[in-house]
C-alpha cells in the first residue's frame, strides 16, 4: 500500500518541478519559496510545508499557519539538518517548541536545499493527525530536496549569465552609431518648413527612441512595450525611405502580454533595415504569436541576404550585424537557446522564442 502512494505522488512531483523552476532559476527568494511550499502541499498532500533560509522561515503553507508565518525562526531540527548538511527527521518537532496549545504539527522531515558552496535553506514537511510521514513519503522528500537544489545551483550559473548578459545590453545601448543619429536630425529638418506637424511626430518619435535606447530597463518588460521602441525607431527610418520602406507588425493581445528581456525585437529590425535595404523597397515584416505556451516573434525581410559561409559569423559577432549577435547572446544566457537564423538572395527571416 505505501508503494502505491508513492507511485501516485511521483508525477505530481515531477509537476510540480515544473511549476518552481521559473521562481527558482531567480534564487531562493520569498517568492520562489512561496511557490515550493505551496507545490508540495497541494500536490504532495502533506500536513503542512516550509521553506527556510539558514536564518528564518520564508513561507508556510497549510496546518498550523494561522501561528506558523514566514519571518518566524527556523524550529531547531533545521539548524541541524544545515549544519550537518542532511536531511532530518525529527520525531517530536513542534510539539516542543511551540507554545500553542492547539498547535496540529507533529513530526517533520527537513530537507536541506544547497547552493555550490553550500546550504541555502531547506525545505520542511510536517505530518498531522490525518496526514503522517512515512518512510516513503522521507525518501520522496530527499529526492525532491536534491531536484530542488540542482534548480538553486543551476539559478547561480544563469545569474552569472544574466551578469554577462546585461553587460551586453549596455553595450548594445552603447551602440547608437552617429550617422543614425545625423540622418534622423537631417530627415526631421527637411520636414520643419514644407510640414511641420510632420516634424513635430519626428521629434517626439526622435526623444522616446532616444530616451528608450539610454534608460536602463528592467530585467523584463512587456512585449508591447518592445514594440513601442520599434515603432519610434521606424517611424524615423519611414520618414527618411518613404515608399521604399514597407513596414507590417501583426502581434496578438495575448503576444503583447508576454514579458521579456529588453532589447530582443529592436535591435533585429534595426539590423534588417540596415543591412538588408538595396536599390528596391525594402518589405519588413515583425509577427509575434504565443503557441503552446511559448512567444515566437518572427522578424522577416526581404533585402539583401547573408552569404551561407557568413551565418555563424554573424551570430558570434565576427561579421556585420552586432546587434544580431547580442540577441543571440542574451537569449542564449536566458533562455538556453539563441535565435533562428535563415538568409538567402531572397532575404532573411529571424526567429525567437521565449516561455509565454
Amino acid at each position: 500500500m505505501p508503494r502505491v502512494r508513492r507511485l501516485r505522488r511521483e508525477a505530481p512531483a515531477l509537476e510540480l518541478l515544473a511549476a518552481t523552476l521559473p521562481e527558482l532559476r531567480l534564487g531562493l527568494s520569498e517568492a520562489a519559496a512561496r511557490t515550493v511550499a505551496y507545490e508540495v502541499f497541494e500536490k504532495l498532500g502533506y500536513g503542512a510545508v516550509a521553506v527556510t533560509d539558514t536564518t528564518r522561515v520564508l513561507a508556510f503553507t497549510g496546518a498550523g499557519a494561522d501561528h506558523h508565518r514566514p519571518g518566524d525562526e527556523p524550529i531547531r531540527p533545521v539548524f541541524e539538518a544545515l549544519a550537518e548538511r542532511r536531511p532530518l527527521v525529527a520525531p517530536l518537532a513542534l510539539r516542543v517548541a511551540c507554545g500553542h496549545p492547539e498547535c496540529p504539527l507533529g513530526a517533520a522531515a527537513v530537507i536541506p536545499l544547497r547552493l555550490s558552496e553550500g546550504p541555502a535553506g531547506a525545505l520542511v514537511a510536517y505530518a498531522t493527525d490525518g496526514a503522517p510521514l512515512d518512510e516513503d513519503d522521507v525518501d520522496l522528500l530527499i529526492h525532491l530536496g536534491e531536484q530542488l537544489s540542482a534548480q538553486l545551483q543551476l539559478s547561480e550559473l544563469a545569474g552569472s549569465a544574466r551578469a554577462a548578459a546585461s553587460a551586453e545590453l549596455q553595450a548594445l545601448q552603447a551602440q547608437i552609431e552617429p550617422h543614425f543619429l545625423f540622418n534622423c536630425l537631417n530627415t526631421i529638418a527637411s520636414f520643419t518648413r514644407t510640414e511641420p506637424e510632420r516634424a513635430r511626430e519626428l521629434i517626439l518619435a526622435f526623444a522616446d527612441y532616444c530616451r528608450w535606447t539610454l534608460a536602463r530597463p528592467g530585467e523584463f518588460i512587456s512585449l508591447e512595450e518592445e514594440l513601442r521602441h520599434v515603432r519610434s525607431y521606424l517611424a524615423l527610418e519611414q520618414a527618411r525611405f518613404g515608399p521604399q520602406l514597407q513596414v507590417t507588425i501583426d502581434a496578438t493581445p495575448e503576444a503583447l502580454a508576454v514579458r521579456l528581456p529588453p532589447f530582443l525585437v529592436q535591435p533585429l529590425v534595426e539590423n534588417a533595415v540596415k543591412h538588408g535595404k538595396t536599390e528596391r523597397p525594402l518589405g519588413l515584416l515583425v509577427r509575434a504569436r504565443v503557441r503552446r505556451g511559448r512567444l515566437k516573434v518572427t522578424v522577416r525581410d526581404n533585402g539583401r541576404g547573408i552569404a551561407r559561409e557568413a551565418l555563424e559569423r554573424v551570430l558570434v559577432g565576427e561579421d556585420e550585424g552586432l546587434g544580431l549577435a547580442n540577441v543571440h547572446q542574451r537569449l542564449t544566457a536566458f533562455y538556453g537557446e539563441g535565435v533562428r537564423l535563415k538568409s538567402g538572395v531572397f532575404g532573411t527571416v529571424v526567429r525567437l522564442q521565449v516561455p509565454a
